[in-house]
């Protein structure tokens, strides 16, 4: 069983993608699930055919239990982990199909032994190979100071997962490239030295100078953060990100037929 876990903070995209990528599985004749895990989104762009707020829903809490909408998000998931066998048990029906899952936005919730860590963990052991696609919205590459909140937030995300992760800045189609660098800087952070000197340049942060060389320090020191521009209405962009996460979940290895093969194929 394999498929895509795709997370991301509210309003990157991940519905959107999801919507995508039902449409060119659906184009290429692969077989597909879609899930949807946040609780609190009512306004997708597909049909989920697996959907928590069958479980339950961040409204129900709130009215019941008097919570606020980050509370009654926690709960939520909290619940999906104690009857995490109703997920297991729904994918278990869909075995031979690629699943899609669109979780929530809120980072807290990815957190080592958080509330989702805990669902994902479930369903590895069950058998479940996934891969993370992280989305972050390109247009946040206009200012450094946001930037380097992104990077670092999707480099906690990598840390605290312990799974296959690929990392797109999203809307890339409406990135404009009249900034101070180009997409491609983002995208493979060739010099983090550059972004600290941008940090430095932002008016009101030149007195945190040593808080930003540490931060940046953070993100070096790690060298595992990197993007892939994604723009959901270009074939050619989704495909691409499609190759990536296939490849880090092992479904490609499914579509080479004999494994020993592909290796003779990759040595000649």
């Amino acid at each position: 069983m394999y498929g895509v876990l795709v997370i991301g903070a509210p309003g990157a995209g991940k519905s959107t993608f999801c919507a995508g990528l039902t449409d060119i599985f659906t184009q290429t004749g692969r077989p597909f699930v879609t899930i949807n895990l946040d609780p609190a989104n009512d306004t997708m762009a597909y049909a989920p055919d697996v959907n928590i707020t069958e479980l339950i829903t961040v409204t129900d809490v709130m009215d019941r239990l008097g919570l606020g909408p980050n509370g009654a998000l926690k709960y939520c998931i909290e619940t999906l982990g104690t009857n995490s066998d109703w997920l297991l048990q729904k994918i278990e029906a869909n075995r031979k199909k690629y699943m899609i899952i669109d979780c929530p936005g809120q980072l807290e919730l990815y957190k080592s032994e958080g509330e989702l860590w805990k669902v994902i963990r479930h369903l590895e052991k069950a058998g479940v190979r996934l891969c993370a696609l992280h989305l972050a919205d390109s247009l946040y590459c206009s200012d450094p100071s946001k930037f380097i909140s992104v990077a670092l937030s999707t480099l906690a995300t990598m840390v605290t997962m312990e799974m296959p992760q690929v990392n797109c800045l999203s809307k890339a189609d409406i990135f404009s490239p009249e900034g101070t660098y180009d997409l491609d800087f983002f995208s493979y952070l060739p010099d983090v030295n550059r972004l600290l000197d941008l940090l430095n340049e932002v008016p009101g942060l030149e007195k945190y100078r040593k808080l930003n060389e540490a931060i940046c320090g953070v993100i070096t020191d790690f060298d595992l953060v990197s993007f892939v521009p994604l723009a959901v209405e270009n074939k050619e962009s989704m495909m691409k990100v499609i190759q990536m996460v296939d490849t880090a979940n092992g479904f490609s290895l499914t579509e080479q037929g004999d494994i020993r093969e592909l290796i003779l194929n990759s040595k000649s």
